[in-house]
């Protein structure tokens, strides 16, 4: 099973992988997230603000700096990862496979540019994992990544992915509630109030639908979900919108932070409550 996070993966709606975008079943594929049965081993306060859930440092398990004419790979982990050797394998894979995929797309974008007689500019992928928060059972771990493969400018964005702690296995943090569904439903009006707060902030003015696209409220399956702990239960959920997905790329990417209130915790699946604040 192959680590999530595959690049191509991070922020699927502006096609950040290497080679050309996947169906969403392909990438589970290449992700290697495994179904809800697999958790348990076979059983399956910063509102509206910019969350500081995902900041700190930790120290390194490894830190790969990778330079050359074509490319510049960068890959870590912290030891809280490092130290669980069914993770740690998972994360030396994955940043092999990285640097393969990147080192094979440069060396064909290069051999093109000498071919066309244009510039060729070095490709990049940065790709650093972060524990964002912890249960008895569970860490909740993010992928933030950045690439530039040509063109105006490159892009970046995260990912987030469970390990479960007994089952030694990967899980979607969606797949801890009933359905995207339930979710969207529990969560009401509370990330749109809060994303628009800080749209206005960063642009000055009101925000209004009919602005543009970027003045609507993103559905669930167009941002992440990052699980958020207060070191024993899940107590806050993130919500991340990368470039373009909320705002336009000028304006960056966009993280509201929820904390958990009985409406999202009835959205969970019965045999997961107990991770949860009550």
């Amino acid at each position: 099973m192959e680590m999530p996070g595959s690049f191509a993966r991070l922020v699927l709606a502006t096609c950040l992988a290497i080679a050309a975008c996947t169906s969403p079943e392909e990438l589970e594929q290449k992700t290697g997230v495994e179904g809800e049965d697999a958790a348990r081993g076979g059983e399956a306060n910063g509102e509206g603000t910019s969350g500081d859930g995902l900041s700190g440092s930790a120290t390194l398990e490894r830190a790969i700096s990778e330079e050359t004419d074509l490319y510049a790979f960068s890959f870590s982990y912290p030891e809280t990862l490092g130290a669980i050797p069914a993770l740690r394998d998972r994360l030396d894979e994955q940043a092999n496979r990285e640097e393969a995929d990147l080192q094979r797309a440069a060396r064909d974008a290069s051999r093109e540019a000498r071919e066309e007689g244009f510039p060729y500019n070095r490709f990049m992928v940065t790709i650093e994992w972060r524990l964002a928060g912890q249960t008895t059972d569970w860490l909740s771990l993010v992928e933030n990544g950045s690439t530039y493969f040509g063109g105006a400018h490159g892009n970046y964005g995260l990912s987030s992915v469970l390990w479960n702690v007994d089952a030694q296995r990967l899980l979607e943090p969606i797949m801890l509630f009933e359905s995207q569904e339930a979710l969207a439903d529990a969560l009401g009006t509370r990330f749109c109030d809060a994303l628009d707060a800080q749209r206005m902030a960063r642009r000055g003015g009101e925000v209004t639908e009919e602005d543009d696209m970027f003045g609507r409220c993103p559905a669930l399956e167009e941002l992440e979900l990052v699980l958020l702990s207060n070191g024993e239960k899940f107590d806050r959920v993130m919500l991340y919108a990368a470039p373009y997905v909320a705002g336009p790329y000028a304006e960056g990417d966009y993280e509201v932070e929820l904390s958990v209130d009985d409406a999202i915790r009835q959205a969970v699946k019965a045999r997961y409550r107990d991770d949860f604040v009550s």
